[in-house]
């Protein structure tokens, strides 16, 4: 858990020192090379999902949660692996083709910061089958934003029934109807845009066809400089692919559609786009765990020491989170709109990584730690937004607070 460097810098005889250090446990490099096996890699796993099971329960937002229990948020980050182990981790297409790919599926709650899931899986367990494979898991009175990735009818259907809400982009494929059942085409859609003079449309909508979903559909129209650089971006896809741009297409980059079944009166069409861009703090989740603790560096080891070593960072990434956690949750009880910064913390996590060891092995008290290690170096992690940008916490406050 507590290894200074990455895996491709943390060779056996560095563990087997490390070990001899820290527990005085003397065990040779072979001796640890063996104790990588399946049964290490499931212990690990199991505790993760122990620790992701027992949420921080701290003080609760009343207002934010008098909508939403939870606003939950899911992505998969992926990264090349230096060999498929067997065809174990295949690749996928021109990325990986001949090394591995391994693809971590990550979710959790934007209010409480309590993660929902974490797991390993393959390319072959795609965004699209993991939302199929996790119906169960969703629960009613929550909103959940995902990337066009997880949407499927199956997904939004469940989501209806178990009386939860979504919020996401509309699927390119997604036939849409209006409430009679007519169809709505992009030119029928630009031509009203066109007729009323406005910048976006919240129009209530039928989904799909096999089956109808009713929603609301929020169209914006984008600037001309976005819809340009769109357009070129398309034209060159096109061209790659050896097909050409139809004008529907065309007429689609000029738009950006979101849907949702959430009510007008709770996220009016003017806050949903902002409140849809929450998801991208799950980017700087990813952005951490590479750039900081630097997961996707890796040499050639055998799978399971490669998995334990995997987990074991992601473990103490969970540990650094609490602390990440019991901080925002202190400073947003001041003020609601603001927050820490989660690239500024766990930043800051590094340097205090060695000591919160000592800490957990009881050989540092806890309060003495907490004040001359821990404060004085999360002092100056507030979270700022660029200029003319609002931060996450002032989004989230402004979208579902009275």
């Amino acid at each position: 858990m507590f290894a200074s460097s990455n895996q491709s810098n943390t060779s056996l005889p560095d563990i087997s020192a490390d070990l001899e250090q820290q527990f005085t446990v003397a065990i040779s490099k072979e001796g640890i090379h063996k104790k990588f096996s399946p049964q290490a890699v499931s212990f690990l796993k199991a505790l993760i999902k122990s620790h992701i099971s027992e949420h921080l329960v701290l003080q609760d937002d009343i207002e934010l949660k008098k909508y939403f229990k939870a606003i939950n948020i899911k992505d998969s980050s992926k990264f090349s692996l230096p060999t498929n182990y067997e065809g174990v981790y295949p690749g996928f297409g021109n990325f990986s083709r001949t090394n591995g790919l391994m693809n971590i599926q990550y979710e959790y709650d934007l209010i409480s910061g309590n993660w929902q899931t974490l797991e390993l899986t393959t390319i072959r367990s795609n965004d699209q089958l993991d939302s199929n494979q996790n119906i169960d898991s969703i629960r009613a009175t929550e909103l959940y934003i995902r990337d066009l990735g997880y949407i499927t009818p199956t997904y939004l259907k469940n989501i209806m029934e178990k009386g939860a809400s979504f919020l996401n982009r509309i699927p390119p494929q997604a036939m849409i109807y209006n409430i009679d059942g007519k169809p709505m085409d992009w030119n029928y859609i630009d031509r009203k845009f066109n007729k009323v003079n406005t910048r976006t449309l919240d129009l209530d909508v039928q989904i799909y066809q096999k089956e109808l979903l009713p929603c609301r559909l929020i169209i914006e129209r984008v600037c001309d400089e976005v819809y340009r650089e769109r357009i070129k971006q398309a034209k060159h896809s096109a061209k790659k692919h050896g097909v050409g741009l139809t004008h529907r297409h065309k007429i689609r980059c000029r738009y950006n559609a979101f849907i949702t079944n959430v009510s007008k009166h709770i996220l009016p069409a003017d806050k949903l786009r902002k409140c849809y861009y929450l998801r991208w703090q799950i980017e700087l989740v990813f952005k951490t765990w590479k750039s900081f603790l630097q997961i996707d560096k890796l040499k050639k080891v055998k799978r399971e020491r490669f998995e334990c070593q995997l987990l074991a960072k992601l473990l103490w990434v969970l540990l650094n989170w609490r602390l990440f956690q019991a901080c925002n949750h202190f400073v947003q009880k001041k003020n609601p709109a603001s927050g820490v910064s989660i690239l500024k913390f766990f930043k800051r996590c590094i340097a205090f990584s060695t000591t919160l060891r000592l800490v957990i092995q009881k050989r540092m008290s806890l309060p003495w730690w907490l004040k001359q290690i821990f404060l004085p170096l999360i002092e100056n992690t507030a979270c700022e937004a660029p200029a003319s940008k609002k931060t996450s916490y002032e989004i989230l406050n402004s979208a579902f607070k009275c």
